[in-house]
């Protein structure tokens, strides 16, 4: 690297203007400090980078911006905040984490999602739960499938079909098979019993 080109300006109205110039890289670096406000400037070839200070407000517009704590990182904001990519956005942990609303919260995509786990993945609700899709699919790789309430309805708006290589369906007290139209009852052998059958 050559030479450098140092000037410092003094203006009572202006303030103060300090400026390095590196023509070797065809870098400028300017800092401006008017009464109002400090502005520090870097100007490449390609790119300019500027950090502006007021009394109530800091603005940095660069191309990359990159904080590195070797040690515990805060950010706070007492009023709302906001957090926007234009591109991908990745949020990493390499031990917990968590999210916490004192209110709502919401999660969204205009494409799709996923939610998965190595281990067990608990979703709670204190009222009301509500899945719904065009089509849904609960599937158990292993073990029971459970589904379970202190009244359990299942309707299906056109058919509804239950099948398995065996089904039992049992009740503790009254067990109601009913039908407005063609009730049919058919196996290779069916048995009918009890203390009372009544047929007709």
């Amino acid at each position: 690297m050559g030479k450098l080109v140092c000037t410092v300006e003094l203006d009572k109205e202006k303030g103060v203007t300090v400026k390095v110039e590196n023509a070797d890289d065809q870098i400028t670096q300017t800092v401006v400090m008017d009464g109002t406000s400090i502005t520090i400037t870097v100007k490449g070839s390609e790119e300019t980078s500027t950090y502006v200070q007021k009394q109530d407000s800091v603005t940095i517009t660069c191309k990359d911006f990159t904080v590195d704590a070797t040690g515990t990182l805060t950010l706070k904001s007492a009023k709302a905040s906001s957090w926007a990519s234009q591109d991908i956005l990745k949020v990493e942990s390499t031990k917990d984490m968590t999210f916490t609303s004192s209110a709502k919260l919401t999660q969204s995509a205009t494409q799709d999602a996923a939610l998965s786990s190595n281990a067990k993945v608990a979703i709670e609700a204190a009222t009301n739960l509500d899945l719904k899709g065009m089509q849904t699919s609960f599937t158990a790789s292993g073990g029971d499938n459970k589904i379970e309430g202190v009244n359990l309805k299942m309707a299906g708006k056109a058919q509804a079909e239950l099948a398995a290589p065996m089904i039992k369906v049992a009740a503790q007290a009254k067990l109601g098979l009913e039908s407005s139209g063609m009730a049919d009852l058919k196996g290779s052998m069916t048995t009918v019993g009890g203390s009372l059958v009544k047929l007709g």
